[in-house]
């Protein structure tokens, strides 16, 4: 396209001793049917062009002022200001999206079809900042009920928490009451430190969690909000079992075979 745009603009032909540009020959030669075309062509190539920013800058641009507007205001703590949902479905939830907003359902124990809510996209957005999309779900949440004047306060797990794989935006998030005595089953992120003084990593090698998170059971106030791996004593090619962890009396970790590693030091090593 730009070399047509090219050749209509600067391309000039000698004839009788004259110099001349394609289009005005074009225009003055028997062939009328190419006129047309000529006049499109130079009008075209005379024509400023206009700089399109793609959907995927577009995007990157606001995502990049949202989380840094929201990052400026004060941290709330692990505080979820909910209001009543009414309806379901694909249109009430792009009617949602439109206003900043989030669906959600708190699901209290015996009733499947749940309370319906809506909360603020910035808000659940800051969370998952915070703790991470799995660590998310291994806190004590608040719920605080504005329609009700903020009197009631519900503490509550996010046990599942659906995001968008393209944009990385929270779509949607089931509650589950979790009191101080209420037994729960969530999964809890896996974290290693130490790596700094670890002889693996010295020698090339690097921590690999072959679990990124662990189910853990336990009661609400005994949840821990991760499970922390040292690996300052590790060389290249040793690994973590479960029976390698140190965990309280209150927590049990399931595993689906505890011969598989947590997490290895992997590498060649030099």
């Amino acid at each position: 396209v730009n070399q047509v745009r090219s050749f209509a603009a600067v391309t000039l032909v000698h004839t009788g001793g004259v110099t001349r540009p394609f289009h005005t020959i074009m225009l003055r030669s028997g062939e009328r049917a190419m006129a047309p075309m000529a006049r499109a062509i130079a009008s075209w190539a005379s024509a400023p062009r206009l700089a399109c920013p793609t959907r995927g800058a577009a995007l990157t641009r606001t995502l990049r002022a949202s989380s840094s507007s929201s990052e400026t205001k004060e941290d709330k703590g692990d505080v979820l200001d909910v209001f009543p949902r009414v309806g379901s479905g694909k249109t009430v939830n792009r009617h949602l999206k439109r206003q900043g907003m989030v669906p959600g359902v708190f699901f209290k124990p015996g009733d499947e079809t749940g309370e319906l809510l809506s909360f603020a996209s910035k808000d659940i957005e800051r969370l998952v900042r915070k703790h991470g999309q799995v660590g998310v779900g291994a806190r004590v949440l608040q719920l605080n009920f504005a329609e009700d004047g903020g009197g009631r306060r519900e503490p509550v797990v996010a046990k599942q928490v659906m995001m968008d794989p393209s944009t990385q935006m929270v779509e949607n998030v089931n509650f589950m009451p979790c009191g101080p005595n209420t037994k729960v089953k969530i999964n809890v992120p896996v974290r290693a430190e130490g790596e700094d003084a670890s002889p693996g990593v010295k020698k090339g090698g690097f921590a690999w969690k072959v679990s990124k998170f662990l189910e853990v059971r336990c009661l609400g106030k005994d949840i821990p909000p991760e499970i922390v791996i040292n690996v300052a004593s590790l060389d290249v090619g040793e690994k973590v079992f479960l029976r390698d962890l140190d965990l309280p009396e209150t927590v049990s970790v399931k595993v689906k075979d505890e011969n598989i590693p947590i997490l290895k030091m992997a590498g060649k090593g030099k």
